[in-house]
C-alpha cells in the first residue's frame, strides 16, 4: 500500500509537471532601450526593403509630374544612400505606377508616360536617401528618439509568423517623416505603433495614424503602414545609365 502511494504521488507531480506552461520572458531592455538597439541593428544593414501603404484620408503632395495622391510605395534601400522604388499614386483619377531612383539628392522616374525610359527629374523635393538610416542623427534614429509615452503593450505574432514586441507611442508628426522614407510629410500628433523582431531586435512594422486628417467628408484618418524586411539580402537594382 505504501508503495503504491507513493507511485500515485509520483504519477500527480509528473502530469502536473506536464501541465505548467512556461511563460515568455520580458524583454530585458527596457522599451526606449529597445528601441535605441533596434535602430541601431537597422543601422548596421547593408540593404533592407521598405514597403509603405496608405489607408483613410488622401495624401496630396506635388511632383513634376503634377499633384498626385499617394497610395503606396515597395522598394530597396542601399546603403548609404540609394534607394530605388515602384510607387503607386493617382494622378487625377487615374492611378499611375512611377519608379523612383535616388542616389544621394539626384532622382529619376520612368513609367508609361516616359516610355519606361528614366528622367532626371524631382520627385519629392528635398528627399535623400542617406537620411534614411545611414546619416547619424537624421531619418529612422531621429523619428525613433522622437517618440514619446512609449510602452510596452505586449507580444505577438505578425501575419508571416514573427515573433515581435509590440510598442506603443505617441510623436510630432514632421518628426516621424523618416518613416515614410521622407517622401510624404506629416502634420500634428500622431500615435506610432512599433513592432521589434524579437529574435533579431530589427524594426518589421509601423503602423503611424493621423488624427488632425479627419473630416466630416473622410471620417477614417491617414494610416500608415511600414514594413521593413530582406536586411542585408543582395541588392537588386536597375539603376539610370552611369549611375
Amino acid at each position: 500500500m505504501h508503495r503504491f502511494g507513493l507511485l500515485l504521488l509520483m504519477m500527480i507531480l509528473v502530469i502536473a509537471g506536464c501541465n505548467t506552461t512556461t511563460e515568455t520572458p520580458a524583454p530585458t531592455l527596457a522599451p526606449t532601450a529597445l528601441l535605441a538597439q533596434a535602430t541601431a541593428n537597422t543601422q548596421a544593414a547593408k540593404t533592407l526593403r521598405v514597403a509603405i501603404d496608405r489607408t483613410g484620408a488622401d495624401y496630396l503632395f506635388t511632383a513634376d509630374i503634377g499633384t498626385v495622391v499617394f497610395n503606396s510605395l515597395t522598394g530597396q534601400y542601399v546603403a548609404p544612400d540609394t534607394i530605388q522604388a515602384t510607387a503607386r499614386v493617382l494622378l487625377g483619377r487615374l492611378p499611375v505606377d512611377l519608379e523612383v531612383f535616388a542616389r544621394g539628392e539626384d532622382q529619376w522616374i520612368r513609367g508609361v508616360f516616359t516610355n519606361m525610359e528614366w528622367q532626371n527629374t524631382i520627385f519629392a523635393p528635398g528627399f535623400n536617401p542617406q537620411t534614411i538610416i545611414s546619416q547619424p542623427g537624421t531619418g529612422l534614429q531621429t523619428a525613433l528618439t522622437a517618440l514619446k509615452n512609449v510602452q510596452l503593450a505586449g507580444e505577438e505574432s505578425l501575419e508571416d509568423g514573427t515573433a515581435v514586441y509590440h510598442l506603443t507611442s505617441t510623436a510630432n508628426g514632421p518628426d516621424v517623416a523618416a518613416l515614410v522614407v521622407n517622401i510624404v510629410q506629416m502634420t500634428g500628433e500622431v500615435t506610432v505603433d512599433v513592432y521589434v523582431d524579437k529574435a533579431k531586435i530589427l524594426p518589421v512594422k509601423f503602423v503611424i495614424v493621423q488624427p488632425d486628417t479627419v473630416t466630416a467628408e473622410q471620417p477614417e484618418p491617414t494610416q500608415w503602414t511600414i514594413e521593413l524586411y530582406d536586411f542585408d539580402v543582395e541588392a537588386e537594382l536597375t539603376p539610370p545609365e552611369g549611375q
